[in-house]
């Protein structure tokens, strides 16, 4: 039997009725409220729409923040300058005796910012900038493709609530592959910078702008050239990537991160990650200029290396694996105090 029910003057069946289907809420203060479905799902559909421009309104723009760090790396060149010089090994100060932190007396070489005297009062204010140039083109060509593969993949960041380890394992890899892309694309002018600040110590003019270095390079080594002190860079970008990313991991799941020490924990972690790949970073900068044309790469300044392994045994030898680690308090490692017969201690100790 049909039903029917009346509009107005209408008899009308049930089928033609529109019924509205009503569900429970809750209200700001606790109580059940009853809204219509159709009003339910569009609040749905609205949410993620909503979250999504939040989110955008509160994410910093990419182009100001990549403006910005660029700024501050010009700014602090001149320190990144020093640090290079440093790592090479190249000490135009001897070392002064000093107390440490327990009152011995101890030999220290001098700070970064008696580098940038030096420098300043040979090549003028103009001198603490060289290198820059290639130093902004390097990091502005890492930012810009970095992750240029990865889109290409479509290869996406996991949520690590839902499956803890399969995200933490995919982040990671994909991470990898990011930091892979950008330094292999960068280092060319990784290797045009260090050479250019390296240039310092010999006086020379060979590496000048960024097309004679270019040239210079592919005439004495070829392409690979271009990549001399890759390796140790990029086992040194992985490793720290792998120790911050597997720690980070751990911390969270077993909840030893909390919202108020979450991002000191994580600045301890990548601090502690950096300085135990730190030799890594030296043998870059040491094969980068290993066997130039310049004079930091080669004797007495520098042994001329066959291959990165050899330059690491070589460091950790004489102890010169953490040279410019640390940029104001350079204590002379005490390897070096008891070889005095290797010329290339000599040389920091005069």
């Amino acid at each position: 039997m049909q039903k029917y029910c009346k509009k107005g003057d209408k008899t009308l069946p049930m089928a033609d009725r529109q019924i509205d289907i009503y569900e429970p809420r809750l209200d700001g203060g606790g109580l059940t409220v009853a809204i219509r479905a159709d009003e339910a799902e569009a609040e749905e559909e609205e949410e993620p729409e909503n979250q999504a421009l939040d989110v955008v309104r509160a994410k910093p723009h990419e182009f100001w923040r990549f403006v910005l760090r660029m700024g501050l790396g010009a700014v602090m060149h001149p320190y990144e300058y020093a640090k290079v010089l440093m790592q090479l090994g190249f000490e135009p100060m001897p070392a002064i005796i000093s107390t440490n932190w327990l009152g011995r007396s101890t030999l220290f070489l001098p700070s970064a910012n008696h580098y940038l005297r030096y420098i300043r009062h040979i090549d003028g204010v103009p001198g603490l900038y060289r290198g820059l140039f290639a130093r902004v083109v390097g990091n502005t060509v890492y930012a810009t493709f970095s992750e240029s593969l990865v889109n290409l993949l479509g290869w996406r960041h996991l949520e690590m609530r839902a499956h803890p380890f399969r995200g933490y394992l995919s982040n990671m890899l994909r991470d990898a592959l990011i930091v892979t892309t950008g330094l292999a694309i960068s280092h060319p002018f990784y290797v045009i910078a260090v050479r250019q600040m390296a240039q310092f110590v010999g006086r020379e003019v060979i590496y000048s702008s960024l097309k004679g270095s270019v040239e210079e390079i592919l005439a004495q080594a070829g392409p690979l050239g271009l990549y001399v002190g890759f390796v140790p860079r990029l086992l040194s970008d992985l490793g720290i990537l792998f120790c911050t990313s597997t720690l980070t991991a751990i911390c969270a799941r077993f909840g030893l991160f909390n919202s108020r020490r979450g991002e000191y924990n994580s600045v301890l972690i990548q601090f502690g990650a950096v300085m135990l790949f730190y030799p890594l970073q030296v043998v870059g900068a040491c094969m980068a200029c290993s066997g130039s044309a310049v004079a930091a790469g080669a004797p007495p300044y520098m042994p001329v290396y066959g291959q990165w392994v050899d330059c690491l045994s070589d460091l950790v030898a004489r102890g010169d694996h953490y040279r410019g680690a640390f940029m104001f308090r350079r204590a002379l490692p005490k390897v070096q105090v008891q070889r005095s017969l290797d010329p290339f201690t000599v040389s920091r100790l005069m």
